[in-house]
Order: C-alpha cells, then structure tokens, then sequence
C-alpha cells in the first residue's frame, strides 16, 4: 500500500496510567491502519526501526534503564531502546528523573539499591508543556505522575526496572547494573528551544503549520503525530483529516501537504 495511511494505537492499561502505541510494528503489540482491519506491520510487509507513543502517567513508573542494540539482542532477542521525550501535559512542578549523580560506578550503584538509598542518588529536572528530553540508551530515567509523554523510541520493548516506589514487581537488577551509563557518554537530557533531534537511530523535527506546509518523503517514510490543532494532510490518493495525538505513516516518494493550523512532530530514519 502506498500513500499515507492513518493509524489507530494499540492500547496498553498499566497500574500508572496508560500506553497507546500510535505507530508500531512490534511483535508485542501493532497499531491498526485506519479502514482496515490489519495492523500496520501486516499492510506495510515489513517491520520499521521506530515506535511511537503516547504515555499517560497519573503516577510515577518506575526508576528503569534501558539496554543499547549488542545488549538487548544477545538477551532478549529485541533492539536496544534509545528514546525521546515531548512533553504534552505537565502538571504545577512536573518533573523527571535523567541521570544518576556523577562519579558513580557498578560496584556503587549496586551498593546503592542493595541500602535502598536510590532516591537520593538520581538526577531530576523541572519540565513543562513542549519540552523535549533525550534518553538515550543505558540512561537511567523515570517519569514522574502528573505527565502526558509523547515518546518516540527505537522499535523495543526491553525495559530494566531498579526501583518502583515501593510497589511490588519484579526487578532487573543485574541487567540495569550491566548497562547503565555510569559517565553518562551519550549525553541525554533536555534539549532547550527544541526543534530538531538526531540520533543515530531517527530523526525529529517539530513543524508548525499556519496556513499550509508541503514535503516529499525522500526517506524511506515520514510519520506525523499532531502534538496541538488540528486540520489536514493530502496527497493525490485523497485527504485525511488530522487532530491532536492522532499519528499518520506516510510511504517513500510521496508528495504531500498538510494544512490548517497545528503543530506536529515529524519522525524519520
């Protein structure tokens, strides 16, 4: 199928909030193109390197890291996850943890959570509405309740939890220990007046449409998720109609434009 197809998310409750995966080809959970009854992975014959996100969090998740490609593959038999942040939401005072504190190394670390004293020794930072925060792999994080999260992530759904506030579920601790960037070298965080990020796995942009904006897919795709506003995307297959946290695929050498009033991040390899 060629052209831009409309997705609808794969809905995931969970004891903190929510999940609607609004573009996935995971093995774990697809999302649906919109007047069919197929996932997106079943019309498209392939699976894509990213998967994007809306996460709900009323209250906080846990404190987890996350592993990079050589790691997750040799032991889960799934990508490394390397992801971003666009803050959609965001309670009075909202905040997010991003990092451990420096000069820390494994033997420290595990000494750490063994005294349960991992509270004292993360790195939080306030966010707001349009922020955008960089986790990359092996970045110890953790976002905290009162947030709505747009996160767009390589395609995995490996995650090591090190601490849960005091819920009961299983921990990963070994594994968390294994990956974690103690020198934090890939340096995540927040990015400030953001409007592009390149990672080595995507890229995103954020457009702002007043009026009307025009792209041809030079990429192997395009994919929008309206973060505000609403109106329409078209090509010569036809138009859809576009609103807030709604998300559309768009295939190779398509010629495009979406118009009305809205902003959207865009997301590429």
């Amino acid at each position: 199928m060629r052209g831009i197809l409309k997705l609808k998310p794969f809905y995931s409750e969970k004891i903190w909030g929510y999940e609607e995966w609004n573009l996935s080809t995971h093995r774990n959970g697809g999302s649906i193109v919109e007047g069919t009854d197929k996932t997106l992975v079943e019309v498209l014959g392939k699976e894509l390197p990213i998967l994007i996100k809306i996460i709900q969090a009323n209250e906080a998740l846990s404190v987890q890291v996350h592993p990079g490609d050589e790691y997750s593959r040799k032991y889960e038999n799934d990508n490394g996850k390397t992801e971003c942040w666009y803050i959609l939401e965001a309670k009075e005072d909202a905040g997010l943890i991003c990092g451990i504190k420096e000069g820390l190394n494994r033997d420290d670390f595990a000494k750490i959570i063994e005294e349960g004293k991992v509270e004292e020794n993360l790195k939080r930072i306030n966010v707001k509405q349009g922020d955008m925060i960089y986790i990359p792999a092996g970045t110890v994080h953790a976002i905290e309740g009162g947030l709505k999260i747009l996160e767009i992530q390589q395609s995995s759904d490996v995650t090591y939890r090190m601490y849960d506030w005091g819920r009961d579920r299983e921990m990963h601790i070994e594994k968390s220990l294994d990956v974690i960037d103690y020198e934090m070298k890939n340096h995540g965080g927040k990015i400030d007046n953001f409007t592009k990020l390149e990672t080595p796995y995507f890229t995103v942009d954020k457009i702002i449409v007043d009026g009307s904006y025009e792209d041809n897919v030079t990429q192997e795709f395009h994919s929008y998720t309206v973060i505000s506003g609403e109106g329409t995307i078209t090509s010569k297959e036809g138009s859809i109609a576009l609103k807030t946290e709604e998300t559309v695929y768009i295939t190779k050498d398509v010629t495009y434009k979406i118009e009305g009033k809205l902003e959207l991040l865009k997301s590429y390899v």
